[in-house]
């Protein structure tokens, strides 16, 4: 029988904030009433740490909310106390007369036709856990904002009524791997996720930067057949943006990604850690073995008819094998040590300002500098910024560069392309910049390996970044989807 956990709401209004930041959140998240339930257990408890990590393991559930929710046309707003930084100094009395800021706070909302929502898991959690369940679901005095009061409740039995019972509509999951069209990406659950939201909490973090999402059908799309999608190999994108108006010549790119690769282990190396035995963050492999190191990114604004190909920022790739402990370890160096990664050397070592783009504002940014752009899914993906060979064809002929560029994108962890198209000096894409003269060895007396501009064209979507080439660790070879060509915002 089914697992489900309804939330009764005691108003017809479902407050949460989305991570645009503007929005209200909707459908809400099965992440967020996990992390309701995690604020609400006694993680000392066996039984409650047992109970949650089987939930957290668990596929994602359906989720049955009520049909046509409304925007509101103005988020809920309420005056809120300052928060309070010399309690010497102020006394109680005075609380009630402090703002923040002297201007109300306001909360996104979405005003619904009902007010029961239950999220549905396709397993059972057993005799012993399913009272436990229960236990901590009525612990939960409400979801979304605190203003949210709801009644909770967990049960194991049959799926509750979809939209066609009571004005109801179902968001389900959608296959692994698979992005439909007309599909939302939605926060889950997922194993460890307990785990890592505990050590977020001790570190004041938000539970938001420990996010894992999944991508849901909406109800009002038509179900038909899409293609799977390939993931790359990188699962995290990390982009930092120059100063409004700062732009770099994309020749400085090998440059900057080499200096912010120093800086990053410098400062990995100021935090104690032992840097050289770090393969994924500086790149040198004591085996064939080691997983695959980060990329270090410069990002080009390409692909529009105004685009002049110079670099916009900066971006840190993350591989999908990188061991937890070094993930942390360079979140950290990049986030929040010493204020996080602000600036870095330029050639004349004068510092460049660097700003994070955040996923809570990404959509405020132009679109050079935010991850979607160079990891939503497509078959189609061309060089901004040229391809080094990682070997050297006997001669210029299309076939043998097109099978060693192939063999390049299989090496980088992608799928086998379907079709290469090669450019030995014009580049392919709007923008971007050609190969003569472009600097493409690190250092001196470095092979002096080919580079072109390639289009591969994939059997099936791939998720990006797509970089690849002997230089790929430090940018050259960077891809951008073809679909996102013509967008109008640099």
């Amino acid at each position: 029988m089914p697992f489900h956990i309804s939330v009764e709401l005691l108003e017809p209004l479902y407050q949460a904030t989305a991570m645009d930041g503007e929005h209200a959140e909707w459908p809400p998240h099965p992440a967020r009433l996990f992390c309701a339930l995690v604020g609400h257990a006694d993680l000392e408890d066996a039984a409650h740490r047992m109970a949650l990590t089987w939930l957290e393991a668990q596929e994602p559930p359906v989720v049955t909310v009520p049909a046509r929710p409304l925007e509101a046309e103005h988020p809920r707003a309420a005056w809120v106390v300052t928060n309070i930084v010399d309690p010497g100094k102020v006394t109680h009395g005075l609380l009630p007369g402090r703002t923040a800021g002297g201007v109300p706070r306001t909360w996104a909302q979405k005003t619904l036709s009902g007010t029961r929502m239950v999220f549905s898991w396709a397993a059972e959690p057993g005799e012993e856990l399913a009272p436990v369940m229960k236990e901590l679901a009525r612990r939960v005095p409400y979801f979304g904002r605190s203003t949210g009061a709801g009644l909770l409740d967990a049960w194991c039995g049959p799926d509750e009524p979809g939209e066609e019972h009571g004005g109801r509509q179902r968001w389900r999951p959608a296959a692994n791997g698979e992005y439909p069209k007309g599909s939302r990406p939605i926060r889950i659950p997922y194993r460890g996720y307990l785990a890592w939201l505990e050590e977020a909490f001790e570190e004041q973090r938000p539970s938001w930067s420990q996010s894992v999402t999944h991508h849901y059908l909406d109800p009002d799309h038509t179900d038909r057949d899409e293609p799977a999608v390939a993931e790359g190999p990188f699962s995290d994108l990390l982009t930092f943006s120059f100063a409004p108006g700062v732009a770099l010549d994309p020749r400085w790119t090998l440059e900057l990604t080499g200096q912010l690769r120093s800086m990053v282990m410098g400062t990995l190396e100021a935090m104690g850690h032992d840097v050289e035995a770090m393969t994924t963050v500086h790149g040198h492999k004591n085996s064939p073995d080691d997983p695959r190191p980060v990329a270090y990114l410069a990002l080009p604004f390409t692909g529009h008819h105004h685009a002049d190909g110079m670099l916009r920022g900066l971006g840190i790739a993350l591989p999908r094998e990188m061991p937890r402990q070094d993930r942390k370890a360079l979140l950290a160096a990049l986030l929040r040590h010493d204020g996080g990664l602000r600036w870095i050397r330029f050639a004349d070592g004068e510092p460049l300002d660097l700003v994070r783009v955040s996923p809570a504002d990404h959509d405020q940014w132009p679109q050079t500098v935010q991850p979607g752009t160079w990891q939503e899914p497509s078959t189609v993906w061309t060089t901004v910024l040229p391809m080094v060979l990682d070997r050297f064809p006997k001669k210029y002929e299309e076939a043998a560069w097109a099978d060693s560029i192939a063999a390049s994108c299989i090496a980088a962890g992608l799928p086998e392309p379907a079709q290469v198209q090669v450019s030995p000096r014009g580049a392919l894409v709007p923008g971007a910049r050609g190969v003569d003269g472009f600097p493409v060895r690190r250092k001196d007396g470095e092979r002096p390996l080919p580079s072109c501009h390639v289009r591969l064209t994939f059997p099936i979507p791939v998720t990006g970044p797509v970089v690849l080439g002997s230089k790929k660790n430090f940018g050259l070879g960077l891809c951008r989807p073809e679909p996102d060509f013509q967008e109008d915002n640099q």
